[in-house]
């Protein structure tokens, strides 16, 4: 749903960088977690989970990190399917209630409440995703640190897995006015009024909550990354195979509201035999 809402957009533009370093948690908080829960119903957490795990080919018995797990949703899931699920995330509010769903369902699965620019894990998981937007909401160079940190963690021939938005469809529809994203629980909602600017790359949100009556307002920003600055950052990170998906995990196209990025660690090089010869005179 797209109308014009005068001076919201400038607005939320104009504050994200207080976001970017102290308002993280007050963006994916307790609100946050309220309204997310009731509109990610268990069968939709399932469908997801299932499209992040054929997208990176993940299997049962695999180390996988999910990196900006959130409350869990997807991490929980692939534990389910019989995987070995670290999760981290900068929200504490948000770990806490992972890691009860994890001691509740008894599932392999541990979570960390960090900063995704303090990762310090060497060569310890088979794969690592960002599903559901969790890339881009720092500035550009911590962004490339998180990429390099995400490429450390990994072992030789590890996959990654980042679910991101597509920014034509973005920028096409912001075309017309600052962007509306409700959701409701009873009488309480949480509104976005997303904006895009061309010259930053960014996509950014003016995000007024109210729940039993009280009402709260918080912005935040996160880059756009078409798939050409996909591969150069990523390749920048010392990653290789880049490649792209879509909505559901299929081709991409450029009409897809998401894109589904696949990129591996480089395999180990392996060395060649010596040759040996006999010589005789």
């Amino acid at each position: 749903m797209v109308r014009q809402v005068s001076g919201a957009g400038a607005v939320a533009l104009a504050q994200w960088g207080a976001m970017r370093e102290a308002g993280l948690e007050a963006v994916f908080d307790a609100d946050y977690a309220y309204f997310m829960r009731a509109d990610h119903t268990a069968d939709f957490n399932r469908r997801e989970a299932g499209i992040a795990m054929r997208a990176a080919g993940l299997q049962p018995g695999m180390r996988v990190l999910d990196a900006g797990c959130g409350y869990g949703r997807i991490a929980l899931e692939m534990a389910r399917y019989g995987m070995s699920v670290h999760g981290v995330d900068c929200s504490r509010h948000l770990v806490e209630l992972a890691r009860t769903d994890a001691a509740c369902h008894h599932l392999p699965a541990g979570f960390e409440a960090t900063d995704l620019r303090h990762l310090t894990a060497r060569g310890a998981f088979d794969a690592a995703l960002m599903w559901c937007t969790a890339f881009g909401y720092t500035t550009d160079p911590d962004s490339d640190l998180i990429l390099r940190l995400l490429h450390r963690g990994l072992r030789p021939g590890g996959r990654l897995l980042i679910d991101a938005l597509n920014p034509l469809p973005q920028r096409e529809q912001a075309a017309a006015g600052p962007v509306l994203c409700l959701r409701r629980v009873g009488a309480d909602f949480m509104l976005d009024e997303i904006t895009v600017d061309d010259a930053t790359g960014r996509l950014a949100s003016r995000r007024t909550v109210v729940r039993d009556r009280i009402l709260r307002t918080c912005h935040w920003s996160m880059r756009l990354l078409d798939p050409h600055e996909w591969e150069r950052w990523l390749h920048g990170a010392g990653f290789t195979d880049v490649r792209f998906l879509g909505d559901a995990g299929e081709s991409f196209t450029p009409a897809d509201r998401r894109l589904l990025v696949t990129a591996r660690t480089p395999e180990p090089a392996t060395s060649q035999p010596y040759l040996t010869t006999t010589c005789t005179q």
